[in-house]
C-alpha cells in the first residue's frame, strides 16, 4: 500500500517536472523571441537614428544653400538696382566721359584727384608752373569733359575758398568760369552772376580769378586773359 502511494507520488512528481520543463522551454523560447525582437528594434532604432542624422544633415545643407541663394538673389537685386541707378545717372550727361569716371571699368563718383562737394566734382590746379591763361585753363577743363567752375552759392564759394592757397603773390589766384560779355558778368554756362564777390568792382578787366586773401565776399579779382594763373575745373558728380 505504501509502495503504491510512493509510486503514485513519483509519477506525479515526474509529470510535474515534465510540465515545468515544458514551461521552462516555453519561457526560454519566449525569451529568445523577445531578445530577437529587441535586437530588431535596436537595429531599427539605429537605422532610424542614422536616417535622422542624414535628414538633419540634408536639412542643414539645404538651409545653407538657401542662405547662399538668398544672398545671391540679394546681390543680383542690388546689382540690378545699382545698374539702373547708374544708367539713370549716365542719361543726365550729354556725353558721359566713361574714361574719366570709370577707369578700368570701375565707376567712381568723382574722377581721380578731383574733390566732391554736393553734386559736383572739382579739380584744383596745383602746378607751380607753367600756369595758364583763362582761355588755356578753359581748354584744359574742356579736355577733361568739364569747364571752369561756376560758383552759384555762398556755400560753394566757402568750399572753394577753403581749398585754394596763396602762391607767388597776393594777386595770383585761380581762374573761375566768369567773364564780362557785353558789359555783363556771365558764367561759362551762360547764367548771369548774382553774387558779385568782388575785391575791386571798379576794375576794367574782363576775366576773373578767386584769391585766398580777403573776406569771403571780397575775393574775386578781375584780370586780363593773358595773366597766367592756376585754375579750377568743375564737372557734375556721377551720383548713382
Amino acid at each position: 500500500m505504501e509502495t503504491n502511494e510512493k509510486q503514485q507520488n513519483l509519477i506525479k512528481l515526474e509529470a510535474k517536472n515534465e510540465q515545468l520543463t515544458l514551461e521552462k522551454r516555453d519561457v526560454q523560447t519566449q525569451n529568445e523571441d523577445l531578445m530577437m525582437n529587441m535586437t530588431k528594434l535596436e537595429n531599427q532604432n539605429e537605422q532610424l537614428t542614422l536616417e535622422k542624422k542624414f535628414f538633419e544633415n540634408q536639412t542643414k545643407e539645404m538651409t545653407v544653400n538657401m542662405t547662399v541663394l538668398q544672398k545671391q538673389i540679394e546681390q543680383l537685386r542690388n546689382s540690378s538696382d545699382r545698374h539702373n541707378r547708374m544708367k539713370a545717372a549716365i542719361f543726365k550727361y550729354t556725353n558721359f566721359p566713361v574714361d574719366l569716371f570709370c577707369p578700368d571699368g570701375v565707376c567712381q563718383t568723382c574722377p581721380k584727384d578731383w574733390i566732391q562737394f554736393q553734386e559736383s566734382c572739382y579739380y584744383f590746379d596745383k602746378l607751380n608752373s607753367p600756369w595758364k591763361t583763362w582761355n588755356g585753363s578753359r581748354q584744359f577743363c574742356q579736355s577733361k569733359k568739364s569747364d571752369l567752375v561756376v560758383i552759384s552759392s555762398q556755400e560753394e564759394q566757402t568750399f572753394i575758398k577753403s581749398r585754394i592757397e596763396n602762391y607767388y603773390d597776393t594777386w595770383h589766384g585761380y581762374w573761375i568760369g566768369l567773364r564780362r560779355i557785353n558789359n555783363n558778368w556771365t558764367w561759362v554756362d551762360q547764367s548771369p552772376d548774382t553774387l558779385g564777390y568782388w575785391k575791386d568792382p571798379e576794375s576794367s578787366e574782363d576775366f576773373v580769378v578767386i584769391v585766398h586773401d580777403g573776406p569771403l565776399n571780397q575775393s574775386w579779382v578781375q584780370a586780363r586773359n593773358s595773366f597766367r594763373n592756376r585754375f579750377i575745373c568743375e564737372i557734375k558728380a556721377f551720383i548713382f
